[in-house]
Order: C-alpha cells, then structure tokens, then sequence
C-alpha cells in the first residue's frame, strides 16, 4: 500500500533506523515480491506491458540478488499479489490508456525517446508475465514462495503477527498493518 509523505514523515519524527545488513543474518524475513523486483534495476522494463514477456537477462538480475540473501543466511519468503479489486475510478484508467496509445503514435512516428516515456508512464514496469515468470523461477530455485489470495501487504503483516517472520521488506505502508519491523 503507497502512502504519500509517509517515508518523509517517518523521517521527520526520527523514526526510521538504520543498521548494517549483516544484522539480519539468519532472519527470516518476509518479501512483498513485487516491491522488490521494483528495486531491481535490470528487471524494470517500459516496454513490458506493450510487448509482453520478460526483460533480458532478469532472471541473471534476480539471481545475483538472491546471493545476498544466501551469504547472509536469510530465510525469505516472497509474497506475491494475489486477486486486486478492480480500481474504483476510471480516471487512473483512461490516462494509463491514453498514454498507451500516445506511446504507439510515437512509435509508429519513429520517436522512439517519447514512446519509450509514455510506455514507462503508462505501466508499473513490472508487468505480470515478469512477476509470474519470476514466481516460477524462484520456485524452482527451492526459495519459499506464497501468493497471497489478495494484497500481499496483509498477508505479510498476518505472517509477521503470527509469528511466522520477524522481519518484513517492503514499502512502509506496510506499517499501517501493525508489522514492527519494516525493512
């Protein structure tokens, strides 16, 4: 859940602390999945949602991340979005699909630059296929992996109230369920 000025407000009041990552060793921590790969630059893509498929060389990208959770004996656990409500305003919608198209008129044009820009503002730059592709390869790498049957944010805070991790990495939203710990 993105809430405005929430990281500037913690900020603000001093309440955000920072320690050295060696600290969570042999945690386990939970992973909102989605808000991770966004921090992973190799796998955003603003041709994503036009052409579909994966990004090259992602899955490379994932994996020299998931070394960093293997050095440190973490125990992940990606928890991938399930089922959204569908929006509630068709503002966000028609502007998504305006800019959709605007990226095609440049592209048809031959302006590469704006249909790049429109593309990457039209989209999340982490498009389904990358999220489902990743879920598959993380499996299949044997780290744990939960899709959530709505928002991953509540099943986290869920996981972390009933003990299950002691840690979550996401967005501080994420606060706003009650989980203490918000990496």
């Amino acid at each position: 859940m993105r809430v405005r000025q929430l990281q500037t407000y913690l900020q603000d009041t001093n309440l955000i602390q920072q320690s050295k990552l060696n600290e969570l060793q042999g945690t386990r921590i939970g992973i909102d999945a989605v808000h991770w790969l966004r921090t992973i630059q190799g796998v955003k893509d603003p041709f994503g949602d036009a052409l579909g498929g994966i990004p090259p060389g992602a899955f490379g990208f994932v994996d020299k991340e998931l070394q960093y959770f293997s050095k440190l004996k973490m125990q992940p656990m990606f928890v991938f979005q399930g089922m959204t409500p569908a929006p509630q305003h068709q503002m966000f919608q028609v502007a998504q699909h305006e800019q959709m198209d605007n990226a095609w008129v440049h592209l048809a044009r031959g302006d590469k630059n704006s249909a790049q820009k429109c593309f990457a503002v039209s989209t999340s730059r982490i498009n389904s296929d990358v999220v489902y592709f990743i879920f598959q390869h993380l499996q299949q790498q044997g780290w744990e992996c939960f899709q959530a049957p709505y928002f991953a944010g509540t099943q986290l805070a869920h996981f972390a109230e009933k003990g299950v991790l002691e840690a979550v990495f996401g967005p501080p939203g994420h606060l706003l369920y009650g989980v203490q710990k918000v990496i």
